[in-house]
């Protein structure tokens, strides 16, 4: 008997009331990215082209890793001061391309959660803008572009997928028609 002869192959016998091995524990765990994009000024995001004000409010990109997206999904994505791991949070200045004398403030947070890790950057040009923003200061309503992709596949393989100015593109592609509950829930809200 070959090892591809599966005519003559035995096989242990099926147990018929034994459920199938879960997803879980058959399939390689996946490292999913997360990347959210936010604007101060919601009704700036809702023009024909999403606009954000940097000299009166800020610009923030959540970027975060999972290996359960189904379940980030499912429970939702809820960020607070809670998730911030605060002895790694900094300010960092970088000076504009264009502009003498005028700098980026780029806030960083590191974020941890019950089955996620990230990183926040929020950017405005003013200092005052930058020392007084509060995680809670982002919402589902500030959301102008959301997608999560499975980091091991290239080219770049969507699993969920909104931009505010793109409704015809929004979908989640893992859950059909679940609604979303969180940061994430901003496309079957607005679509």
């Amino acid at each position: 008997m070959g090892i591809f002869d599966f005519k003559h192959r035995t096989f242990p016998p099926a147990h018929p009331n034994a459920p199938p091995p879960s997803y879980q524990d058959v399939a390689a765990p996946r490292s999913w990215k997360v990347h959210l994009k936010f604007g101060s000024d919601p009704d700036l995001l809702k023009r024909a082209t999403p606009q954000v004000n940097l000299t009166l409010g800020w610009q923030a990109h959540l970027i975060l890793y999972t290996s359960d997206i189904v379940g980030l999904m499912r429970e939702g994505l809820y960020v607070s001061q809670k998730n911030v791991i605060v002895e790694e949070s900094c300010l960092a200045l970088r000076p504009h391309e264009q502009e003498h004398k005028t700098y980026y403030h780029d806030r960083h947070f590191a974020l941890t959660g019950p089955n996620w890790k990230g990183n926040l950057v929020v950017t405005t040009f003013s200092g005052p803008i930058a020392t007084n923003f509060r995680v809670e200061h982002l919402s589902a309503d500030k959301v102008f572009h959301c997608d999560a992709s499975d980091v091991s596949k290239t080219p770049q393989c969507w699993a969920y997928y909104f931009m505010i100015d793109r409704p015809h593109f929004n979908a989640n592609y893992i859950l059909d028609d679940t609604p979303l509950e969180g940061f994430m829930a901003v496309a079957s809200e607005r679509t």
